[in-house]
């Protein structure tokens, strides 16, 4: 009887301790499941703010874009309106002013005519050059000044009072179009000429070819590209420099070597 209720105060200490075992376990773990809820609440309420800042940053963004898609319109507008004042003082100090065009070639080696403007304003002597949607090299300012000064000599024209614009605009459209080697300066030169004598270029008779001091035509690249290009915008006579017909072939238009800017004028103005 003794040794059974020692068997029995055994198994009740030993219940007791794994029932303190088993409630401290369990105490423990419901402060971890505190603890891990506070954390996800703080991390909930964390993410609730960042959210919310989310958004707010979205619609600070979205007011951005708005402002500076205004001012962009703004500054287009602006522009505009500079350029049609630009071209009102021009049209205002105009003298005379002649079109014709230049020839070009893209990445693909085909020709392509690109508009010619020179206008002779009252002004001071000075000549500025504005080419737009073209690349050139740098030999495209120093022939411009050469087409110029050969124009001037070849008209005894005195410009001393006067300003001259060379403006060579490809449409965006045509991509990238390049001027090299001096190439556009014999057609400068005749448009410069024509706008000196108050007369017109031949829509009809188109040119390539560099210009020298001596009055000189000299040659270009990518002859017969060019007189490709001449004749499909309407050309009936192309204009070359000495020795490179040969090199236009057969276009089905009249092709013709010129040696001096003198023998250019004489057909294309």
């Amino acid at each position: 009887m003794q040794k059974n209720n020692s068997s029995l105060k055994i198994a009740i200490v030993i219940l007791l301790i794994l029932l303190s075992g088993s409630s401290f376990f369990l105490f423990t773990s419901m402060e971890e499941i505190k603890l891990k809820d506070n954390s996800i609440t703080a991390l909930t309420r964390e993410s609730q703010l960042d959210k919310q800042n989310i958004a707010q940053l979205e619609s600070n963004i979205t007011n951005l874009r708005e402002n500076l898609s205004i001012t962009e319109e703004l500054l287009k507008n602006e522009t505009q309106t500079k350029q049609k004042l630009e071209e009102e003082i021009i049209n205002l100090t105009m003298v005379s002013r002649s079109d014709y065009w230049v020839i070009g070639v893209d990445t693909n080696n085909i020709g392509h005519v690109i508009p010619l403007e020179v206008i002779i304003k009252e002004g001071s002597g000075n000549l500025f050059l504005n080419v737009a949607n073209v690349l050139v090299d740098e030999t495209m300012q120093s022939s411009a000044q050469t087409a110029i000064r050969v124009a001037r000599e070849v008209t005894r024209t005195s410009l001393t009072d006067k300003d001259v614009l060379i403006n060579i605009k490809s449409p965006a459209q045509e991509g990238q179009l390049t001027i090299s080697g001096g190439s556009a300066g014999g057609a400068i030169t005749v448009a410069a000429i024509a706008a000196m004598e108050g007369k017109s270029p031949r829509n009809d008779v188109l040119m390539t070819g560099t210009i020298s001091t001596d009055h000189s035509i000299g040659q270009i690249g990518a002859a017969r590209a060019k007189g490709i290009a001449a004749r499909d915008n309407g050309a009936k006579l192309f204009l070359v420099p000495p020795g490179q017909a040969g090199e236009v072939g057969a276009i089905g238009i009249e092709v013709m070597e010129v040696r001096t800017i003198e023998e250019a004028v004489r057909y294309a103005i």
